[in-house]
């Protein structure tokens, strides 16, 4: 048994001494925590000892601070430790005020042997009690903190795996507490070209050093890391230091490459508050990797790199493919004819290229640049995927004319979905809307709805929030409860078939969202409006 550690106040060395002869004679398991001669003096020493007391004799009558002010005051950070006064029978009164506010047993002096044993074995099957309830606590706490991150790990997962999710599930994020989140994505470089050098079993170790280091760099955030492919790892962070989370970034690279045989690239978002954007931050990070497909591996690419990275850093280019790149993205602005002009002359320059890594890196550098200035002027979604594609059109043509025909048909695509952005008639959040109330039924991703107004998911979050002043997850459940509540008013439907036709598949979390917003279950607000 873990000992139980005692502090002994009283003015009088005698009872100081005497008490302490008796606890390290009496009984085992006891151990003297530190004696002191006044109330100020045990309160200042307490505060600084290693370890907590479990039990505090005082005296009640001492200078400078008595012994219910110390009761008193150590209860206040405390209150785990059982307090016995000493008195005399002139202090009866002060003994009566001590045990209303707390305070454990008393003694009398002079003080008795037999009857300070058994004190002592009373209190010691008290601590030995209350320690047994307190470590039974802690593990439910544990158990609970546990089962609740593993729940949110595997929302996380969801969330990151999923090409798109719906609405509904996005409420479970209110299970994360409120705060500035940054998420990480993390891949290993180069990771096919070693794999002949690295065993899955060496793998795995090293799989696991790279997720040590991850939490190295973490520790002093809360933060949450999982993965869900083989060579990559997402971080989520909430409330780090703004000033040191690309640092961290920079070192948990150079600290892979160091302690590895590998490297990594890192894409860090920007701040957010709204978990339910998750997804969206999510596609916007894959993409930005995939800028080590341009700059190289071990890098840390911002989301900012999608829209202001420095393209005449990239010294590879050579200047007559940089100029008709850029001759061919401003001429996209132009009309067809001039944009056909460049595009040609960018190709007889690449026709000149070196070596078809450079043919690869000119193509996609082309494409990124007319991504770049597509989603920075007009907000259009599709991005993630529209990088792949242009990714994939490089990786292995069947020759430059087939490369060059591939390369022509993605930059009609994006003239066409231009145009047709253009043309849509009607305000987006307005069509949004209508397009919403002809889907409370179906399942709901803020993908689709932002496909639908031909806006970029995060582009058309913002914009919804800024026009109505509610998020689109906020919107979307108050519509689909709005109707929830029309059907149990009007039709006599069951709460399961109910739920089904608000696009809440699960019944019990239909019921608890409905009571959550309004206040009572859906059974309960049918009845109240039978009788109304």
């Amino acid at each position: 048994m873990e000992k139980i550690r005692v502090a002994i106040v009283d003015d009088e060395p005698r009872i100081r001494r005497g008490i302490e002869r008796l606890i390290k004679t009496g009984i085992e398991n006891w151990e003297i925590a530190g004696v002191y001669s006044d109330g100020q003096e045990a309160y200042t020493a307490i505060h600084q000892l290693e370890q907590p007391i479990d039990v505090l004799f005082t005296d009640v009558q001492m200078p400078l601070m008595d012994g219910l002010m110390l009761v008193r005051e150590l209860k206040k950070e405390n209150n785990d430790f059982f307090s016995i006064i000493i008195s005399g029978f002139d202090d009866f009164k002060y003994v009566q005020t001590a045990l209303r506010e707390g305070a454990t047993d008393y003694i009398l002096k002079p003080i008795d042997r037999d009857k300070f044993k058994q004190l002592l074995l009373n209190i010691q099957e008290q601590v030995i009690q209350t320690r047994a309830e307190r470590e039974k606590y802690e593990k439910a706490e544990e158990m609970l903190v546990r089962l609740t991150v593993e729940r949110q790990l595997q929302l996380l997962n969801d969330a990151t795996s999923k090409d798109s999710v719906d609405l509904s599930f996005l409420e479970w994020f209110r299970q994360f507490p409120e705060g500035t989140y940054y998420l990480l994505y993390l891949g290993v470089d180069q990771i096919l070209a070693k794999k002949q050098a690295v065993s899955s079993e060496d793998w795995k170790l090293w799989d696991k050093k790279i997720e040590d280091l991850i939490k190295e760099t973490q520790k002093s955030s809360q933060y949450w890391l999982w993965k869900n492919s083989q060579y990559a790892y997402w971080v989520l962070i909430k409330d780090p230091d703004k000033e040191n989370i690309e640092p961290e970034c920079l070192r948990l690279k150079s600290a892979v490459k160091r302690s590895t045989p590998f490297t990594i690239s890192i894409a860090l978002s920007d701040p957010f508050k709204d978990l339910s954007l998750l997804t969206n931050v999510k596609d916007e990070l894959r993409s930005a990797l995939q800028f080590r497909m341009v700059q190289g591996g071990n890098k840390l690419f911002k989301t900012e790199s999608l829209k202001h990275i420095s393209y005449n850093k990239i010294t590879e280019v050579p200047p007559a493919i940089y100029k008709w790149a850029e001759e061919t993205v401003e001429a996209m602005e132009h009309g067809e004819d001039k944009a056909e002009q460049a595009f040609n002359q960018f190709f007889v320059s690449l026709k000149e290229a070196s070596s078809p890594f450079l043919i690869q890196e000119s193509v996609r550098y082309l494409c990124i640049r007319i991504i770049n200035c597509w989603i920075k002027e007009d907000g259009l979604n599709e991005l993630p995927e529209l990088i792949q594609e242009a990714f994939k059109i490089t990786e292995e043509p069947s020759s430059f004319e087939k490369l060059k025909l591939d390369t022509e048909i993605w930059m009609q695509k994006i003239r066409d979905k231009r145009e047709a952005a253009h043309n849509e008639q009607g305000e987006p959040v307005k069509r949004a809307k209508v397009w919403i109330q002809e889907h409370l039924e179906q399942s709901i991703t803020i993908k689709q709805i932002a496909a639908h107004v031909h806006l970029n998911a995060t582009y058309f979050c913002e914009y919804f929030k800024n026009q109505t002043g509610e998020t689109v997850l906020d919107y979307v459940t108050n519509e689909r409860l709005k109707k929830a509540k029309e059907l149990l008013i009007h039709t006599d439907l069951k709460v399961y078939d109910i739920a089904a036709k608000v696009g809440y598949q699960d019944t019990k979390y239909f019921s608890r969202l409905f009571k959550q917003w309004t206040g009572k279950r859906p059974s309960e607000f049918r009845e109240m409006h039978e009788y109304s």
